[in-house]
């Protein structure tokens, strides 16, 4: 099933009876969802996505704004009407009912034609209970569940209904962290098989990038920006997206583009080029060599530099001062420090075998020039 978010907009009064003014939780979105798409909701708490899946579901109504299931126009439609499967963050099962009760029970409130008999209703139960693999656990009861199992409980009673969107309220946030990678790999296949259209919402990065096809980044309301992760994490549209994309978060460094050269402190990093000189096949070894940009005059800047982007050089254009090295099994984390740097703190990423090759008071680096990410300095958006 397409969704389709036309211009959606929620406020709320604001709590300080003295200020006029509304809260804004979801500013102006507008986004076509494909058919059979999971689509992760990303960013800190605040941000709206939480409130976005409220109005998806018709638990909220929008302010203004309009809101499409396929081509038909399903916002002033109850929320029992819209054919939605929603699961909570805290599974939201009844204690006193055993897992198949648990899962029969949106079938049980079926009227008119879609009225199932109790056979009906154990099959489907059944079935897909099978899908989450949780069909020994029939005759159980939530307590006598771990947490990774009450959760595809909460995923098999909103499934039963073979809904036409399913709403995922960060489904994992209360699983440890081995079970919450073996439960978003069992999610993902999950939306394979069912091909049903799937809305995530999580302020964990790494889970959405993970198991999405498309992510949308929000920050106050705001969209910032819509892709593929990848996409996304390689191409961020402003600061705040390149900083809430990547673990170990990226560097951030004060620099400057001067004469078609760009600097951090004194040291020149590389020469600098415009995007529209790199579309053809003839430039691609200046594009290799140099940083992409898109306005080439001189200007303050931002730099952003991946942990991964650093390349261990003797003779390389960025010194650093070496804090510590932490190892990290197949790779080896640099920790050290610039004083044009942003947070203080710099991470590095290189491979274990060049440990012996880290120094004792400094550390340089050569960076990959075509990673590189360039901000405006003012307005935090990619230069």
């Amino acid at each position: 099933m397409k969704v389709v978010l036309q211009n959606l907009t929620k406020k709320f009064p604001n709590r300080n009876k003295r200020e006029k003014s509304e809260v804004i939780a979801v500013n102006d979105f507008t986004f076509e969802i494909p058919d059979g798409m999971l689509i992760g909701l990303l960013g800190p708490s605040g941000c709206g996505k939480s409130t976005t899946l409220n109005l998806l579901s018709g638990l909220q109504k929008p302010t203004d704004g309009r809101i499409f299931f396929g081509d038909m126009d399903v916002t002033d439609l109850p929320a029992e009407h819209r054919g939605v499967g929603l699961v909570f963050q805290n599974y939201a099962l009844y204690p006193h009912l055993t897992v198949r009760q648990n899962i029969t029970f949106p079938l049980e409130n079926l009227k008119g034609k879609e009225k199932l008999t109790k056979a009906q209703m154990l099959e489907k139960a059944l079935e897909v209970a099978k899908l989450v693999q949780i069909d020994e656990l029939m005759d159980r009861k939530p307590g006598e569940l771990s947490g990774g199992q009450q959760q595809r409980v909460a995923i098999a009673r909103a499934l039963v209904k073979m809904p036409k969107i399913l709403l995922l309220d960060e489904p994992l946030s209360n699983l440890d962290a081995r079970l919450r990678l073996q439960t978003r790999e069992e999610l993902r296949r999950i939306q394979k098989e069912t091909g049903i259209t799937t809305i995530f919402v999580t302020h964990d990065q790494e889970e959405a990038m993970s198991i999405s096809d498309m992510i949308v980044v929000m920050k106050d309301g705001v969209v910032q920006q819509i892709g593929k992760p990848q996409e996304v994490y390689d191409n961020p549209a402003n600061l705040f997206v390149a900083k809430f994309l990547g673990t170990p978060p990226i560097n951030v460094f004060e620099g400057r583009v001067t004469d078609g050269k760009l600097y951090i402190g004194e040291e020149m990093i590389c020469p600098v080029t415009n995007r529209a000189a790199t579309m053809g096949d003839d430039n691609a070894e200046i594009c290799g060599k140099a940083a992409i940009v898109g306005d080439m005059s001189d200007k303050e800047v931002y730099v952003g530099i991946r942990p991964e982007d650093f390349i261990l050089k003797e003779d390389g254009v960025l010194t650093c001062d070496l804090n510590r090295v932490e190892v990290m099994g197949r790779d080896i984390s640099v920790v050290c420090s610039h004083k044009a740097c942003e947070s203080g703190t710099i991470r590095a990423i290189i491979g274990s075998e060049n440990i012996k090759r880290v120094g004792d008071v400094q550390v340089k680096f050569d960076v990959k020039p075509d990673e590189l990410v360039l901000f405006d300095k003012v307005t935090g958006e990619r230069v």
